[in-house]
């Protein structure tokens, strides 16, 4: 299914406007319309009516509107001097899956997600959109989330960016434990930890960040995902949707399907970035903080070596100045309602008859 070696013109998507390019509310994310627009600044004339063909090239990484902007005509695709590369990928998810699910669906044994496994895709998605739609109750005893291991129950959590005065570069801070991959270089340098807090990883610069700019940038960081879950953006389970809007459905869940009518798609929407989702990561930035934690870690490892005791040394120096950054995520987080239940609230019926 992955070879490249596919005539371009085999990839062509064509597709009606149903009205003029300019007048679409989501063209961002509709790839045609952004072909449409790409002719149009080119001066040619298109209207409603007009069909679009056009081939997703480069890397979309699953993202509608990366899709809609790597959308490219036809021609620029077939040029003799061009360098531009169907998505396989996204041809994969988006054209080939849905129907391929549609026509197993009888099949007793097949589902998404095993369908998207033979296809060579990340299956993570599809397993949550298959247990949303089963709707079968089971006694399953699933784990708290409290003990699920760090290293699964952040992995979708972003690092810490921060920037140096210095030099003005970034680099990224992933906590006092963090050990990279071997054999892989990161993509962002990751901040030294040293004596005196945190230091830029360039070796011409090296300065060391203070308690004050790194704690305002670590609550910069928290307000910019606290606006990301408030933009409340609702996205569609259906891989052959994949709606992106902040309208809610006065049907609920449902789907408005691709012309906004409420038909036309059975899927369900979500939020693209829960309250869970930032939940964690708020952990997760308490935990790069948190002195004695890491403590703890180490000292229930097994793994003894140089390294982790350098790490120790490092954390007990760092204890007052991470202590005031572990009080400013902490701050975020007593102002969140998902990590506690209120106990008056439920039961405040019963006090009132006691009194």
């Amino acid at each position: 299914m992955r070879n490249n070696t596919i005539p371009a013109y085999k990839y062509t998507i064509y597709t009606q406007l149903g009205k003029n390019p300019e007048d679409y509310p989501n063209g961002g994310s509709m790839p045609s319309v952004q072909v449409a627009l790409k002719l149009m600044a080119k001066g040619k004339v298109i209207k409603a009516k007009d069909v679009m063909s056009f081939v997703i090239c480069g890397n979309s990484a699953n993202s509608a509107e990366n899709a809609a902007k790597n959308a490219y005509p036809m021609d620029e695709v077939l040029a003799k001097d061009s360098q531009l590369v169907p998505d396989v990928d996204y041809y994969l998810h988006k054209q080939i899956l849905p129907p391929v699910e549609r026509l197993c669906a009888p099949i007793s044994g097949t589902n998404v997600s095993l369908l998207a496994e033979c296809l060579g895709l990340d299956t993570t998605k599809y397993r949550v959109s298959s247990a949303s739609k089963s709707g079968e109750q089971t006694n399953e005893i699933t784990t708290l989330e409290s003990q699920i291991p760090d290293h699964i129950r952040f992995k979708d959590c972003e690092p810490l960016n921060l920037l140096c005065l210095g030099c003005k570069h970034h680099f990224e801070y992933r906590g006092l434990n963090y050990t990279p991959p071997l054999n892989e270089e990161p993509l962002v340098p990751l901040g030294v930890l040293t004596n005196n807090g945190i230091a830029c990883p360039r070796g011409e610069c090296k300065k060391t960040m203070s308690t004050l700019t790194l704690s305002a940038q670590l609550e910069t960081s928290i307000r910019q995902h606290t606006s990301r879950y408030y933009s409340a953006w609702l996205v569609c389970d259906d891989a052959a949707c994949n709606t992106r809007t902040r309208q809610m459905s006065v049907y609920g869940h449902r789907c408005l399907g691709p012309k906004g009518l409420a038909y036309g798609c059975s899927g369900r929407m979500a939020f693209e970035y829960s309250e869970k989702a930032l939940y964690n990561q708020l952990l997760y930035f308490q935990g790069m903080f948190d002195v004695d934690k890491t403590m703890e870690k180490m000292v229930k490892s097994a793994v003894k070596s140089e390294e982790n005791e350098k790490t120790k040394i490092l954390a007990g120096m760092n204890r007052e100045r991470f202590s005031v950054c572990a009080e400013t995520v902490k701050a975020f987080l007593d102002k969140s309602g998902w990590g506690w239940v209120s106990m008056s609230g439920l039961f405040g019926y019963a006090l009132k008859q006691l009194a």
